[in-house]
């Protein structure tokens, strides 16, 4: 079982204003996906590109323990803003690496981080 999520483009930015993203890797349990997803929608800017299971062994599908990763993107300016949103909602996360946008993009497996 597994799903995958993807945050619309947010169109053409103004010209003159460049907005510089970044991307945030948190791990929370399954069960506080949703509230954080709701937390960072008040969050300008920001959102989740990407959310996956992280499945280990022994697991009992009851879904108690069961945590995904979600890939939070942001912009740099409004980082303090999305954290104090996390740990609010999810004071338990696992708050991971902060990585530029082109450097998520060459993660993912597109050389040239466009």
């Amino acid at each position: 079982m597994g799903y995958a999520a993807y945050r619309e483009h947010p169109g053409i930015p103004r010209a003159g204003h460049r907005t510089v993203f970044a991307v945030l890797d948190v791990i929370v349990p399954c069960a506080h996906a949703a509230a954080v997803r709701r937390c960072l929608a008040g969050c300008e800017g920001a959102g989740v590109l990407r959310c996956e299971p992280l499945l280990h062994e022994g697991a009992t599908g009851d879904g108690h323990g069961f945590r995904v990763r979600l890939m939070v993107r942001l912009p740099l300016a409004a980082y303090a803003q999305v954290l104090h949103a996390m740990l609010l909602c999810a004071p338990q996360g696992e708050i991971g690496r902060l990585l530029t946008w082109r450097e998520h993009l060459a993660r993912c497996g597109m050389r040239h981080g466009r």
